[in-house]
């Protein structure tokens, strides 16, 4: 017997495609059938269907999120909150770890997540003996929003293996006293401390955020990480730093039936030799789980001060690369030799200018068409970047959320340019895809925050950073669905509501265009459907013959 149609109806429907607005929509089994006005909805259908009253809401195609950690994410969400504005000072963020303490068996290391030094009175990193306020007794680790620092107390710090002898490693530091002994912040690749005999090194390939645990624990990750995710609409992530922990996890997700968001994996560049010597020259997969593309690190991070450009940062006379710049241009022309989809973190203007040579020089060593390179975060480009961006064909990756969050401290540390932090106004001048991105857990997933600074480009603190960088609403929705949907090479299959496509969708409580841009953060999603079938509901739906 044929399986019933569903026909969505009853609310606004805004497609993302060609024809932006319907007023209905037939999905049979995982794909989508038809789309356009009631009445040839019911007749597409027959008698066979059911019918989804939208209650006056607004369906949308599903998000997509091409930058996400998602098992970092569920980790990162079991751990103490010490972002801001819970945490305001190094007072706050003691007791916040204190008392995510007592809720830890005896000896567990006490951790948090989210600190932001120039969101702390003092304007400083802490240091071991701030975290030695919390406990000497056991292991204390937080973790700056941008995970490419960690901060340990002298119990963790003397565990690893730091000493006052230990030196900084190629793409990493440590935080120093005034004697150059390292006093408890760890950068970028130092954090490979972390992970001591059992865990993953990813060495000078990326900043270590894969803590080790159990396999119980990573599968609780996963469906902590998921669940946030589906919750806020997204159908469809990368992730971008997968390792063998994250492979083997996934994998295991899959085959349980666990997992029930499509995911892209990007290989971490320190297994492109492994990638090469199995044969996997291209995407491998199916509509759930597949994998195509190579992660790189080129600098650290502008919101730990790490960020390599030609622009002073008050906090740091410069930036770090993760790899010699000849280093780094090989790894990349060799993936891009191979077949692979490059993805590079590059947030400063030096850093991205690795990027463009590499590709450049890769393009004229081996044509490939279409190939969509792209530049993870691509914070604080030049004008004269952003054109070749264009013409090389790559993909800017930014997160709006980044400038929500802390653009005001970047703006400070980096002076009047960073005014031009996640220039969009760039892009759309240049032509360059207009795409949007959470970097989830450094911002959690919140399609609406994200839009809403898109388009107001207004901080957590009320103020504007780069009145000329601001996107239209529409822009915004179509970077986080069609255009992310591009990002992925999968815009064949998802992005937008249109026939032949997977049905997935998220319903929201308003219509955006129905709403003020001040306004947008009060949209909330009350339903996401992966595959014609619902996958979390907010309140009761009606389901009616």
């Amino acid at each position: 017997m044929t399986q019933k149609s569903l026909l969505f109806t009853g609310g606004s429907i805004l497609t993302m495609g060609e024809q932006m607005e319907a007023e209905a929509v037939v999905v049979q089994e995982e794909k989508v059938t038809f789309v356009g006005s009631l009445e040839d909805a019911k007749i597409h259908s027959g008698n066979n269907y059911e019918t989804i009253d939208l209650q006056e809401q607004c369906l949308v195609p599903g998000f997509i999120d091409p930058h996400v950690h998602v098992m970092m994410l569920g980790m990162c969400n079991t751990w103490a909150d010490v972002s801001y504005p819970k945490v305001k000072n190094m007072d706050d963020l003691v007791a916040a770890l204190q008392e995510h303490a007592k809720l830890l068996p005896a000896g567990a290391t006490i951790r948090g997540f989210g600190f932001d030094k120039r969101q702390l009175e003092e304007e400083r990193y802490p240091t071991a003996k701030d975290l030695d306020r919390v406990s000497t007794e056991q292991p204390v680790q937080i973790m700056n929003g941008s995970g490419h620092c960690n901060v340990v107390n002298t119990l963790l710090m003397n565990r690893i293996g730091i000493t006052k002898d230990t030196e900084d490693p190629e793409g990493g530091s440590f935080g120093r006293d005034e004697n150059g002994y390292p006093d408890g912040p760890i950068f970028d690749s130092a954090n490979d401390y972390l992970a001591e005999d059992i865990g993953v090194k990813p060495n000078n390939h990326g900043p270590n955020i894969h803590m080790p645990d159990s396999k119980d624990n990573l599968q609780r990750n996963i469906y902590e990480g998921q669940k946030l995710l589906i919750e806020a609409g997204f159908t469809t992530v990368n992730d971008v730093q997968v390792t063998k922990q994250e492979m083997e996890s996934y994998l295991a997700a899959r085959d349980s039936g666990l997992l029930k968001l499509r995911i892209e994996l990007s290989y971490l560049s320190k297994y492109l030799d492994d990638i090469k010597e199995m044969g996997f020259s291209s995407t491998f997969g199916d509509d759930l789980l597949s994998m195509g593309s190579l992660k790189l690190y080129a600098d650290g991070s502008l919101i730990s001060g790490t960020a390599y450009m030609s622009y002073n940062d008050a906090e740091r006379d410069e930036g770090y690369l993760f790899h010699e710049a000849e280093e780094f241009k090989n790894i990349l022309i060799e993936a891009h030799k191979y077949g692979l989809q490059t993805l590079t973190h590059a947030q400063g203007d030096g850093a991205i200018e690795l990027v463009l040579q590499a590709v450049k020089t890769a393009q004229e060593a081996c044509p490939r068409e279409d190939v969509r390179h792209r530049v993870e975060h691509c914070g604080l480009p030049t004008e004269e970047q952003v054109k070749r961006m264009k013409k090389l064909g790559i993909l800017p990756i930014p997160q709006p959320q980044h400038v929500y969050l802390y653009g005001d401290g970047i703006r400070n540390a980096i002076g009047e340019y960073g005014e031009n932090f996640s220039p969009y106004g760039w892009f759309k001048r240049e032509g360059v895809p207009v795409i949007l991105s959470s970097d989830t857990p450094v911002a959690f997933p919140n399609a609406f925050e994200a839009i809403y600074n898109a388009v107001t480009r207004k901080t957590i603190y009320g103020n504007v950073i780069g009145e000329n960088h601001k996107i239209t609403l529409e822009e915004a929705l179509k970077g986080y669905t069609i255009e992310a949907a591009k990002a992925i090479h999968k815009e064949d299959k998802l992005g937008s509501i249109e026939q032949g496509k997977l049905a997935d969708f998220a319903i929201l409580s308003k219509n955006p265009f129905d709403v003020s841009s001040d306004d947008l953060q009060t949209i909330d999603v009350t339903e996401t459907w992966v595959s014609g079938e619902q996958v979390f509901n907010k309140v009761e739906h009606s389901l009616t013959k």
